[in-house]
């Protein structure tokens, strides 16, 4: 009996839908991928850095009212290639919603 229940307590933490966390990005490597890959000047890097900070930002203030299901679709969308951004999470879970708004008129 006394393995179950370290069992269960496992079983309560992966019970939380990874919907309703915000992802954490690593967007470092993206940021320098595009830096590199554009063959821009090295200091749009740090540019990059901030355009995804201002766009966490955002998505961390308006998280919980993304509905769960875009909310899933768009964090798997923004980091499909291995690159994860939260500019594109952002645009993502935006459109959606606006798409949403369009099917209401």
């Amino acid at each position: 009996m006394m393995i179950a229940f370290p069992a269960l307590l496992m079983e309560l933490t992966l019970a939380v839908p990874v919907a309703d966390r915000m992802p954490v990005f690593d967007v470092g490597p993206s940021c320098r991928a595009a830096t590199t890959l554009m063959s821009l000047d090295p200091r749009r890097q740090k540019l990059c850095l901030a355009d995804e900070a201002s766009a966490r930002a955002q998505v961390a203030k308006q998280w919980a009212r993304f509905p769960s299901g875009d909310r899933t679709r768009c964090t798997a969308e923004a980091q499909l290639d291995g690159l994860p951004s939260y500019v594109d999470l952002l645009e993502c879970l935006t459109l959606a919603r606006e798409a949403k708004a369009e099917d209401t008129w």
